[in-house]
């Protein structure tokens, strides 16, 4: 480019590219870093009583404060400072920035991202969070941690309700005034729950896989019942199901052993039902 001095001399002034002085990121990258929202961000979306993420709708406070829609109706004031909420009000800004984020898994050792939609449902199913006792509803135990320790804590607190071995023989004491039964079973280097109850004049009983959905269809059982000279037996078997399925659906479903009192009658003395329960690995089925 060129123009004149006052003197009339040609002057030569140069322009200066500045693009070469711009670093150039990678588009894939910039796109993964957008799909995970910075920490300060996620601390603004977490609900001051419950920890979790908010999700639309998100109330507020006089003072500005938010609260998620679960914890709203729980609580006459603002848990930060005391004051009313807002009737009618929400926070539709950070509405708006909650539902166009990815959220991490909060579980320890988990790397995924969800929507805000997904986040809350992959949490409760997560390989990576924190298990119940599985004896918690008959024993009342509120122990919780992960998967990995589950058996330690079994055998430490639970010793007597626990197997250890995919083959294992048990006895049902006072079949006819206990309401339900429950038996934790290590075989695999995996966690099982058998579950077995008496209800309308039937005998349920079903083998529960603890652990990632997916991996309760590898894995089957065989419940026997036989007389005391082994001249009368029954066998029945079934898969193991998921801990994220609900236990009524599987008995009603047929899912389960399932056999008239007055059949497993034929097999207990003195009110005590015998059994044997083998465990098998699909894999390591020959048929």
């Amino acid at each position: 480019m060129t123009d004149f001095d006052t003197t009339g001399k040609k002057r030569t002034s140069s322009v200066v590219y500045t693009a070469d002085l711009i670093e150039l990121s990678n588009d894939e990258d910039d796109e993964a870093d957008n799909c995970i929202p910075s920490e300060s961000i996620l601390s603004a979306l977490e609900c001051p009583v419950c920890m979790e993420y908010m999700v639309p709708p998100i109330s507020l406070c006089e003072n500005g404060h938010s609260i998620c829609d679960q914890c709203r109706p729980q609580l006459p004031l603002c848990p930060t400072c005391r004051r009313p909420f807002l009737s009618n009000t929400r926070n539709v800004a950070l509405e708006s920035i909650a539902s166009g984020l990815d959220y991490p898994c909060r579980n320890e050792g988990c790397l995924e991202v969800f929507p805000l939609a997904l986040v809350t449902k992959h949490q409760a199913v997560c390989p990576h969070r924190p298990y119940e006792c599985p004896l918690s509803l008959g024993s009342h135990c509120a122990w919780k941690g992960p998967l990995s320790v589950i058996k330690k804590h079994v055998i430490e607190s639970h010793g007597r309700y626990a197997r250890i071995g995919a083959e294992s023989t048990s006895v049902l004491n006072d079949v006819s005034n206990t309401p339900a039964y429950s038996l934790v079973i290590f075989a695999f280097d995996q966690v099982f729950l058998q579950k077995s109850r008496l209800q309308d004049c039937k005998f349920y009983s079903a083998v529960q896989y603890i652990g990632p959905k997916e991996n309760a269809s590898k894995y089957r059982y065989e419940f026997q019942l036989s007389t005391s000279k082994g001249h009368h037996k029954i066998l029945v078997g079934n898969m193991t199901y998921s801990d994220s399925e609900d236990l009524q659906s599987v008995n009603k479903a047929g899912n389960c052993v399932r056999l008239d009192y007055d059949i497993i009658k034929r097999f207990m003395y003195d009110d005590k039902l015998p059994y044997k329960l083998r465990l098998f690995r699909i894999d390591d089925d020959n048929f």
